[in-house]
C-alpha cells in the first residue's frame, strides 16, 4: 500500500504532499528524532520549509537583522 496523499491549498493554488518520519532532522547543532514532517513540491530555490510546529515546539529565537534561527538554551 502506498502513502496517502494529501492536498495544500493556498494562493498559488494546491500542491499535492504527503508525510513521513524522518530519523533525525538537524539544524546546526540541534536535532530531533523520530519526527513526522511533510513532503512536497517546492520552488526550485527552495530547499525546505521549517514549520512553526518545529520553531514554536522547541521554542527557536528568530533573528531577522542577522538572519539566524537559534534553538532555546
Amino acid at each position: 500500500m502506498g502513502d496517502v496523499i494529501y492536498e495544500a491549498y493556498g494562493i498559488g493554488g494546491t500542491v499535492p504532499f504527503y508525510t513521513k518520519v524522518m530519523d533525525n532532522i538537524k539544524i546546526d547543532t540541534f536535532s530531533i528524532k523520530n519526527f513526522e514532517i511533510d513532503i512536497g513540491m517546492l520552488p526550485n530555490n527552495h530547499n525546505g520549509l521549517l514549520g512553526l510546529d518545529i520553531l514554536k515546539s522547541y521554542n527557536f529565537t528568530i533573528d531577522l537583522e542577522n538572519l539566524e534561527l537559534n534553538p532555546s538554551n
